[in-house]
């Protein structure tokens, strides 16, 4: 699996999708608690693959995955 950056920390997350203005993406419980922390002025995360800048995204909702430890994040572009 590839690496991203969210708000400029390297990720390697375990289920990534794209399609159009929507991303999914699956990240343990302790990866997205350093990745999703609270912001006091915006809810909106900055995403990167290779370099490119890949948006804004705000979290929409969250779900369990079947793989015990990770959780699906739908993100929406801002």
């Amino acid at each position: 699996m590839e690496f991203l950056l969210i708000d400029a920390i390297a990720v390697q997350p375990h289920y990534f999708r794209m399609y159009e203005e929507l991303m999914d993406i699956g990240l343990s419980q302790t990866v997205s608690d350093r990745v999703f922390v609270t912001k006091p002025h915006t809810l909106s995360y900055a995403f990167e693959k290779d370099g490119i800048s890949l948006g804004y995204y705000k979290i929409l909702s969250t779900k369990a995955a079947a793989t015990q430890g990770i959780t699906i994040f739908t993100l929406h572009k801002q």
